[in-house]
């Protein structure tokens, strides 16, 4: 089924297929991709293939085009999305909106080019009150007729209304009209546009629309949800690699709030199954000639597949698999050497953890960085700093990291905690600078180890006596290494040149303003006028002004503890204060002896922290208690989440640090970067009406996000710079000082970073 719908004011076409705005994918649709999309290119393949895909329908990109044109759905449109809901309900039996046999729908984005996290989805759409008692009735479970009915109201309000409070209609058919204009006007939300901008994509291209019938991985025991891959990503290894959720929704894996089973689960609960989509993947992957990516669901033990796409991989996992597939026979040795780059090779040629000497380590805690490193123990930021810039190689030992550590966790070559887990200050800073970093050691260890000559193996989380060297490159690797070497005509070890210059691969080059080795310490000068401030609605709380008073010091001399090395002029385009006026400033500072000048930039004195100390004192002084602690708690609760947001950006898994070379892993934790500082912003406007001198972290988060929706990601974590990370830390720190608390507390508390 098509309906066509004349191209009036649109780019002249000369092929009739591409006039189509709606059509079947049954597995015959001819619609080339970049008008369907990725995600109903991949739903007509898999049809085509004879694979089990739940019945579906798209609008096409031209549909797109008459919504922008006509600021809505033109009638044909609409006609032809009602012909598809009756195809998709002969395919599957079901009515949608009946009160017996009810159709549910899902309603995904499917642009031509991927943009992962970037559109808007809505599942489980056409269920009302009618319909959850239809759903009742007919399974006679409760429990997934109710907890349909929830995911449904609470994405429709997120994805469609945009208000958790807002009535949700109880025509299928308006349901479905709204979803389908929600998903139409994501392509031209903010941070579509941005990703857009920074991967060079045309704003023209525009968003196809896929409609498919749900299937339900919630129904029962024998219901859940799956991604399985045909290979290991992680290692090349050619073992189907997976996980498995019962009794689970495809976004419950995804979106990475829920914690699912190894595909091990599947085979042995429902074997047949598993058996089936083994040799699914089989099929797919001869098809596509490359590691595959499906999704999958199960209902009441009945397979079904929604999406199969060439999967991302490690590094590792690309050299082996290239080798592999050429040796196969799936792909030719020339396209082997395109699918491994120059930095991939490298990757795999570093070490990562020590050999085995046999003797007992000193310390152990938590992986938090890997890498190899070995120094002498201190145990206080200044002194790794001094030592460090004399030549000597220093492990900085602390009981727990705060921003006024950075300086000397810069300058040493490793870091190791008593207390703290992967999402400690310590670690996100640690991984960020690229420094092995091994934390939750446990109390003692900071005397144990002061002033020892120690190797830090942060993939291992040991701290061991004495030099240890690293392990050998796995042979394995080399191997793969010398036959791509020998299909390029090259010895080993030029082979990352000969790729980066015969295959027209870049170098990665990171943009940030800075030298974590040497420990100069610069900071972003753009100034606050350069960045439109976002626009986020507030609640019911007081608007801050937009100026920044306080006592003339305050300000100034607490962001220069907090950043511990900073030059005046990065601390004037922080604060947003004239730079003449801010060195001045400074000036002064070193002449009433508070402040120190470094080669690295000012540092506060003995007698200029005292100095905050008292200054922080009389602040608490002049700020509601009460509202300082509400305003504390709830912040505890968005800490939590930017810390897992950060430690998804550094890290895949607890094993494998993110190289950023999968597009939509990264895309898909900016989302939740984005979406937390929307929600997190009225609390931080409230805040600078309740302490003045707080009223310039809006800005500074603002000024940072827009750094990151125009493509510029070391502003997502990175240290020294005033990176989203960054700005939150110091926010953190002075709540604590606000709030009256310690940061050792905190820490052993597990709410300090």
């Amino acid at each position: 089924m098509t309906t066509g719908v004349g191209p009036v004011g649109l780019p002249d076409r000369t092929d009739q297929a591409a006039t189509h705005s709606v059509a079947d994918l049954n597995g015959e649709c001819a619609l080339p991709r970049e008008r369907i999309g990725g995600k109903a290119w991949s739903v007509n393949h898999l049809r085509a293939l004879g694979l089990p895909v739940p019945p579906a329908f798209v609008l096409t990109t031209q549909a797109w085009e008459e919504f922008e044109l006509h600021g809505g759905l033109s009638a044909e449109v609409w006609a032809g999305v009602r012909a598809g809901i009756a195809t998709v309900e002969r395919g599957t039996g079901r009515r949608f909106g009946s009160e017996t046999e009810p159709l549910l729908v899902s309603v995904r984005s499917g642009a031509a080019v991927s943009m992962p996290g970037m559109m808007d989805t809505v599942l489980n759409l056409g269920m009302n009150t009618a319909v959850e008692r239809a759903l009742l009735a007919e399974t006679g479970n409760p429990a997934y007729a109710s907890d349909t009915h929830r995911r449904f109201l609470a994405q429709y309000r997120d994805i469609v209304l945009g208000d958790p409070r807002a009535a949700v209609p109880e025509d299928p058919w308006e349901q479905l009209r709204g979803a389908i204009t929600a998903v139409f006007r994501s392509w031209n939300s903010a941070r579509a546009k941005a990703y857009r901008r920074n991967r060079g994509v045309s704003d023209r291209l525009g968003t196809a629309v896929t409609v498919q019938a749900m299937v339900f991985g919630n129904l029962d025991a024998n219901s859940g949800t799956g991604v399985l891959f045909s290979r290991n990503p992680n290692t090349g290894a050619p073992e189907p690699f997976g996980e498995w959720l019962v009794g689970g929704q495809g976004e419950d894996v995804v979106s990475g709030r829920t914690t699912p089973r190894p595909l091990s689960d599947l085979a042995g609960a429902l074997p047949a199954v598993h058996s089936q989509l083994l040799t699914a993947a089989a099929l797919l992957e001869r098809d596509g000639r490359d590691i595959q990516d499906i999704e999958f669901t199960v209902e009441a033990g009945r397979l079904w597949l929604l999406q199969a796409r060439p999967a991302k991989r490690s590094a590792r996992a690309a050299l082996r698999l290239a080798v592999a597939m050429a040796d196969e026979g799936l792909i030719d040795t020339e396209e082997a050497l395109s699918r491994v780059d120059a930095e991939q090779l490298r990757t795999v040629l570093r070490p990562e953890s020590g050999v085995d000497t046999g003797a007992l380590p000193l310390a152990r805690g938590e992986s938090a960085c890997p890498g190899l490193a070995c120094g002498v123990v201190v145990t206080d930021p200044d002194e790794a700093e001094a030592r460090a810039a004399a030549g000597e190689d220093v492990i900085l030992v602390r009981a727990t990291t705060s921003p006024d550590d950075l300086h000397g966790m810069i300058a040493a070559r490793a870091v190791v905690t008593e207390m703290g887990g992967a999402t400690s200050h310590a670690a996100l800073v640690s991984r960020e600078l690229g420094r092995p970093c091994v934390v939750g050691c446990g109390p003692g260890v900071v005397s144990a180890l002061a002033g020892r000559t120690v190797t830090v193996d942060g993939g291992a989380g040991v701290v061991l006596l004495g030099a240890v060297t690293g392990k050998p490159v796995e042979q394995a690797v080399l191997e793969d290494m010398a036959r791509l070497a020998a299909w390029a005509g090259v010895d080993p070890g030029e082979l990352p040149a000969v790729l980066t210059t015969r295959l027209g691969l870049g170098e990665n080059r990171s943009s940030a303003t800075h030298s974590a080795d040497n420990g100069v310490m610069t900071a972003g000068t753009l100034p606050a006028s350069d960045v439109s401030p976002r626009t986020t609605p507030l609640d019911s709380r007081t608007q801050p002004t937009t100026d920044a008073p306080g006592h003339p010091d305050s300000a100034l001399l607490r962001l220069i503890g907090l950043k511990g090395r900073v030059r005046s002029e990065a601390v004037a385009a922080s604060l947003g204060l004239p730079e003449y006026e801010t060195s001045c400033r400074c000036a002064d500072f070193i002449d009433h002896g508070w402040c120190a000048n470094t080669p690295a930039g000012l540092r506060l004195t003995t007698a200029g922290r005292e100095h905050v100390a008292a200054l922080l004192d009389q602040e608490r002084r002049h700020v509601d208690p009460d509202a300082m602690t509400a305003i504390y708690e709830e912040f505890c609760g968005f800490n939590g989440e930017l810390k897992d947001v950060i430690t998804a950006w550094q890290m895949k898994d607890p094993g494998t640090p993110n190289d950023h070379a999968d597009s939509a892993y990264d895309a898909a934790v900016l989302s939740r970067l984005l979406g937390l500082h929307e929600r997190v912003t009225p609390l931080v406007r409230w805040l600078g009406s309740i302490a003045p001198r707080l009223r310039p972290y809006p800005a500074r988060f603002d000024r940072a996000v827009a750094k990151i929706e125009a493509g510029d990601h070391v502003w997502v974590a990175r240290p020294i710079i005033d990176s989203y990370h960054t700005v939150w830390f110091e926010l953190h720190e002075d709540l604590i000082g606000l709030c009256g608390l310690t940061r050792a507390d905190e820490a052993a508390a597990g709410r300090a970073h």
